[in-house]
């Protein structure tokens, strides 16, 4: 007999009573938080920087997928260098949302505004369903997973949007819980799938989510553990003791895949690390590891941002905005009381990351976990809180949810109170976004400028311009380049090949790389003259002479002994005016060492110049030592080598004078270990309309 249509209807009108709290914060959060980033698809979110390397990184993939572009994995910036898409990010994992949008008929402005947005989506759609099959309630895990995707420290890294897609992180803690609970091996290739996944979309994240993983096993030894939760020891036991049927050889196989899947992801990263010698500076990796006051950090925030403000002493500040919000934390600190095992597992797994990456006074035990191969790849430690937000989470959701079954109205009316301030905080957070006429403006301008027709073997060249930061004209010979489908020299990136310092002067820019690549595959410079002459400048007219003779330069690795610091001399020599913004200047330097000092560095810790403007008239210590141009030669022991620098003069009308130093990067600067600052005798003056009027 057939159930009557009421009965039947029943359970599907309890499943939707139950769903709709997380159906209205989903919505609030799109249309309060993640659609306003992107001002309802009229702007990129984020910058032109990062932002726009996504886009074009992701359009490079579907390009590939199309047949366009003949490379994966070399795409067709920093040419002629091989393997730039491993300088950063690939995408991989969430390029079929991008090629969906794009396949849909979105141009790639929209697209990628459509991919960023979607991530909001997958990232809570992902939590909520972990969540609730992780005990919590309708209410609590409606709360959790939009702390999930919606707190302010994942809003931040709108301008990092290839950090944005984590959907399996959650998956993956769900898959260990169960793995921990059954044992089976159903789960565990579950969680192979999920960390691989992770990795596919970011490594960033995917790196994050083993320390995650590891800490939660951790808490498992560290808590009494219920009769339903294997230890991690039990756990391989309980696995080799599975019976060998269908699922151990299907989970057996679908581990063996993701293991082949990762072993193709990461092997040409580890390739060309190999070939260009790529390592992160310990220094860097030091400066971006949490402290104590990073966790009090939202300066973008409407609400809390005057607080945020008044802490200082944090280094690279915009990579430390990690707190939370008032609502996040109080609806924890309620849920650590849920008696659930995994509610206290998370709150351990949660403290032992932040005891694990805190730098308290320069020392931190990530110190220990710093030298091994991943992680000597990730430079912004401070990311993690990208995954702490799972287990923040959980924790949120559950004291949501023990508030809500309080008895009385007390608890109830707080928890809703708590849940406004936690909406309020996310959509008070301010976050960068680019208009799009502006944002198409800059490849249009340069595009009208390319020359018509060009070689199908042309390299296109954006060269720096003054006062310009230098990532812009990168990128915007990257996308001219792709819109154009002909290679560049441009290149911006987390790595970059040899030649891609920082130098001002477009002909020596443009040679450094040059020479660079000649350099790296051993072509002399036979090999110079025949890209220089397939080069098209765009943008600025070069005549650029190659030089006679390659410069020497001594790969050094780790850092150099202050001793040979004070042995360096350094002078001015001389200062013209270039063009109305720039100045060009000659420096000498003397090396009274018996070694050479190396111009190229082995472990990411490069002597580079640096700079400063002073007063003329006056003769203290002025601030700066900002900018930077590469040591693009060795300096022979006890012998002498001069460099010309390009130089932005000051925008502020004035008479200056120009003060010149060498710093190894994370290392020392050479003026604090004995060698003399270079000022030079002629002053500069700068007039009302920001040009340069006169040097003398």
């Amino acid at each position: 007999m057939n159930r009557p249509a009421s009965a039947s209807a029943a359970p599907a009108r309890a499943a939707a009573a139950r769903a709709w709290p997380a159906w209205l914060a989903l919505a609030f959060g799109l249309v309060a938080i993640a659609l306003p980033q992107s001002d309802f698809f009229r702007a990129i979110p984020g910058d032109l920087g990062d932002a726009r390397l996504n886009g074009l990184l992701l359009e490079h993939v579907l390009r590939w997928l199309r047949g366009t572009d003949p490379s994966l994995w070399s795409p067709a910036f920093f040419f002629p260098f091989p393997g730039a898409l491993t300088f950063s990010d690939n995408h991989l994992g969430s390029v079929a949302v991008y090629a969906l949008l794009r396949l849909g008929g979105l141009d790639p402005e929209r697209a990628y505004i459509g991919w960023f947005t979607l991530a909001y989506v997958a990232n809570f759609l992902a939590c909520h369903y972990a969540l609730r099959r992780l005990g919590l309630g309708a209410a609590g895990s409606a709360a959790g997973a939009f702390v999930y995707a919606f707190a302010m420290p994942a809003l931040l890294q709108a301008g990092h949007a290839q950090l944005g897609y984590r959907f399996a992180v959650p998956l993956a803690v769900l898959a260990l819980h169960r793995l921990a609970r059954e044992g089976r091996p159903l789960h565990l290739a579950w969680l192979g799938v999920w960390v691989t996944l992770q990795f596919y979309c970011t490594i960033y994240v995917g790196y994050f989510l083993l320390l995650l993983l590891g800490a939660y096993l951790v808490a498992l030894y560290l808590l009494p553990a219920p009769d339903a939760t294997l230890r991690p020891h039990r756990l391989v036991a309980a696995l080799a003791r599975a019976p060998r049927d269908g699922e151990f050889r299907r989970s057996l196989a679908v581990l063996a895949a993701c293991a082949v899947a990762l072993a193709a992801l990461f092997a040409p990263y580890a390739y060309y690390a190999h070939l260009y010698g790529f390592a992160r500076n310990p220094v860097e990796i030091a400066s971006m590891l949490p402290r104590p006051g990073s966790y009090l950090l939202a300066d973008a925030s409407r609400l809390w941002g005057g607080l945020s403000q008044r802490i200082g002493g944090i280094p690279m500040r915009h990579e430390q905005q990690m707190f939370v919000g008032v609502a996040a934390g109080l609806l924890a600190l309620v849920g650590i009381g849920r008696a659930a095992a995994w509610t206290r597992a998370s709150a351990l797994a949660l403290a032992l990351l932040v005891g694990l990456t805190l730098d308290l006074r320069g020392h931190s035990l990530y110190a220990w976990l710093e030298p091994l191969p991943l992680a000597n790849a990730i430079r912004a430690v401070s990311r993690i809180c990208l995954v702490m937000l799972l287990p923040l989470a959980l924790l949120a959701g559950a004291g949501v949810d023990r508030l809500a079954a309080a008895r009385g109205r007390g608890g109830p009316l707080l928890a809703s109170l708590l849940v406004a301030l936690l909406a309020l905080e996310s959509a008070a957070f301010d976050t960068a976004r680019v208009p799009l006429p502006e944002w198409r403006a800059r490849l249009a301008a340069v595009q009208v400028q390319a020359p018509s027709p060009l070689a199908a073997d042309a390299i296109v060249f954006v060269p720096r311009q003054p006062r310009v930061p230098f990532y812009l004209t990168e990128l915007d010979g990257m996308a001219l380049a792709q819109r154009l489908d002909r290679a560049t020299l441009n290149g911006y990136s987390g790595n970059s090949p040899p030649g891609y310092g920082q130098t001002a002067d477009p002909c020596d820019d443009l040679l450094d790389r040059l020479v660079g690549y000649a350099t790296f595959t051993q072509q002399g410079l036979a090999g110079v003259d025949a890209l220089l002459r397939r080069v098209v400048p765009v943008g600025a007219p070069l005549h650029c002479e190659r030089p006679d003779v390659l410069p020497r330069r001594t790969p050094v690795r780790g850092a150099l002994p202050p001793a040979r610091l004070g042995q360096i001399d350094l002078a001015i020599a001389g200062v013209t005016i270039a063009n109305a913004q720039q100045l060009a200047v000659e420096v000498v330097l003397g090396n009274r060492a018996d070694m050479p000092l190396g111009s190229i560095s082995a472990s990411n810790q490069p002597v580079r110049f640096s700079w400063r403007f002073v007063a003329a008239e006056d003769t203290a210590p002025g601030p700066g030592w900002d900018a930077r141009s590469e040591l693009r030669q060795d300096v022979p022991a006890h012998g002498h080598a001069s460099q010309r620098l390009r130089v932005d003069a000051p925008a502020a009308p004035g008479r200056y004078r120009l003060e010149v130093s060498l710093v190894q990067e994370g290392v020392a600067w050479f003026h604090d270990h004995g060698m003399a600052v270079a000022r030079s005798t002629a002053v500069i003056e700068v007039g009302g309309d920001g040009a340069i009027a006169r040097v003398q």
